[in-house]
């Protein structure tokens, strides 16, 4: 599913119209699937109808607006459309507009004051919201902001096409007053406001509507298109289980993790990497650990490895990794390692002579942002998994500026190093530098944002890679599953209280829905 600005949705517009249709027929099949979701989600038929307002803008979004009241209206329910900017100027729009008295349907006009339009609005079922589109910015005017207040204050239902009228598509940013919707309608494809967090909260749910406009129109765009999931996709996604198969079936997968100070990170992402279906997991840890760790675990290899009087990996321990990586086919390394001589010294050597993929997080990061020319030494896939502080010492910006454009951020290192970056913000961004792709995160809460929930998502991305998947598909497999589980445990008790380990016992009950 494509997440695309409005830029990006004129020119695939612009695509379908030389492929043979036209700007008119565009604005009649929008309207037409705007009217079937309404119907279909209210359950509206001619034993069932609704009283139905529609406020209009005067551009193409008011377009859409006239073209669902006829189709409403065809239906047989009581529709009354607004003027909320005075007649409509867009050619389509106003051909549109000109079929409404035909029709029989009311219309009013908002520039006479709130008064004549109130009893219509608190007579109506439903509310349709199609005062602006995608090419709005800035924030309401006064008598707008008065008119979305007046909207949001009653009880009918709302529903937005493509966007709610207020809210910057593009940024996903609602800086003023904004009309709020239970649901939006997102021509042909989602657009930020819909799914990046605090703000895609004033779409409610969003559906999107199919009205003509194909892949190849999206594809054959000059900048890159993102994307999103939702469980169909990722069930595809994901490597499948076997009648006859044993535990070299499903991957081996080599965790190079803990330290004195550390030990919860090493258990939860080898907890992270069986959960998620590895056949094999080695736990691979400083040796002055193993009394606190081992009890921990059952099902993994057992690897302890040289340590130094700081309780994290020796320099040596790099030769004995390296030589457990021989078995793996995939490995994790830098959770919760630790920062020291040996440490940094351990991570350089080791990074540059494994040859399977390598998922580094944490520590890894951080060593990495101090000794970045390594990457030019690196002949494997690689998948980085940063938050905001990790990126900004990877790539030299500053916390705000990352928060403010995750996208662009992970987009540019992945490219220019050509490798994956999953950068954990509120949405987490995918981003393979290779086949130019990105990923934007739908799921997760604020829940997870404590220390250890990047180690189980490392942990889970290590799995899915040892068992076949490439990395992008791994990584963005990981991300969606751990963000929903999450959202899950959330929901049964609590995002102030949930632990990254209930999280991790939720897996299994989870992935019970994807087989």
């Amino acid at each position: 599913m494509y997440v695309v600005t409005s830029k990006q949705m004129y020119g695939a517009e612009c695509n379908a119209v030389k492929r043979g249709t036209s700007f008119s027929q565009l604005m009649e099949n929008a309207g037409e699937a705007c009217a079937g979701i309404i119907r279909k989600q209210f359950e509206i038929n001619r034993q069932n109808l609704k009283n139905v307002a529609i406020i209009c803008g005067k551009g193409k979004n008011g377009g859409d607006g006239f073209v669902v009241a006829r189709l409403l209206r065809e239906t047989g329910c009581n529709v009354a459309v607004i003027l909320a900017c005075g007649e409509p100027q867009a050619r389509d729009a106003i051909d549109n507009f000109l079929l409404l008295e035909a029709a029989g349907i009311e219309v009013l006009s908002y520039e006479n004051g709130i008064s004549p339009i109130l009893p219509t609005l608190r007579n109506a079922d439903i509310i349709v919201d199609a005062v602006f589109g995608t090419g709005f910015s800035g924030v309401l005017d006064y008598n707008l902001t008065q008119l979305a207040k007046t909207v949001n204050s009653l009880s009918a239902k709302k529903v937005a096409i493509d966007v709610p009228s207020g809210s910057n598509c593009d940024t996903a940013v609602v800086a003023g007053s904004v009309f709020k919707a239970d649901i939006t309608i997102a021509i042909s494809a989602y657009k930020p406001i819909h799914i990046l967090k605090p703000d895609c909260i004033y779409c409610g749910k969003t559906i999107i509507a199919d009205i003509g406009i194909t892949d190849d129109d999206f594809t054959k765009l000059d900048s890159v298109v993102c994307t999103t999931c939702n469980a169909s996709d990722i069930k595809r996604m994901l490597p499948k289980r076997r009648s006859v198969s044993n535990k070299g079936t499903y991957g081996h997968a080599l965790c190079v993790c803990g330290s004195m100070r550390m030990v919860g990170a090493a258990k939860l992402a080898v907890g992270g990497a069986l959960r998620t279906g590895a056949g094999l997991v080695t736990a691979a840890f400083p040796q002055s650990i193993y009394p606190a760790l081992a009890p921990c675990f059952t099902e993994p290899l057992l690897m302890p490895l040289e340590a130094n009087f700081e309780g994290t990996f020796a320099v040596a321990a790099s030769g004995s990794a390296y030589e457990a990586s021989k078995k793996a086919t995939a490995a994790l390394i830098g959770c919760g390692i630790g920062i020291n001589k040996d440490t940094v010294k351990m991570f350089t050597t080791l990074i540059r002579e494994l040859k399977i993929p390598t998922v580094i997080d944490a520590d890894g990061i951080n060593i990495l942002s101090n000794n970045i020319d390594i990457l030019k030494e690196v002949s494997v896939p690689l998948v980085l998994t940063p938050h905001p502080g990790e990126m900004s010492r990877l790539c030299k910006k500053s916390i705000p500026d990352i928060v403010a454009n995750p996208i662009s951020t992970a987009f540019d290192f992945a490219v220019e190093h050509k490798l994956v970056v999953a950068l954990k913000t509120a949405n987490t961004v995918v981003c393979d530098g290779k086949s130019r792709r990105i990923y934007i995160n739908p799921t997760g809460n604020d829940g997870l944002a404590r220390g250890g929930s990047g180690d189980l998502l490392a942990g889970m991305v290590v799995s899915f890679i040892a068992q076949g998947m490439p990395t992008f598909e791994a990584t963005v497999a990981s991300v969606y599953l751990h963000g929903l589980a999450a959202d899950a445990v959330a929901e049964l008790s609590s995002k102030r209280g949930m632990l990254p380990t209930d999280v991790l016992n939720y897996l299994p009950k989870l992935f019970s829905k994807f087989e």
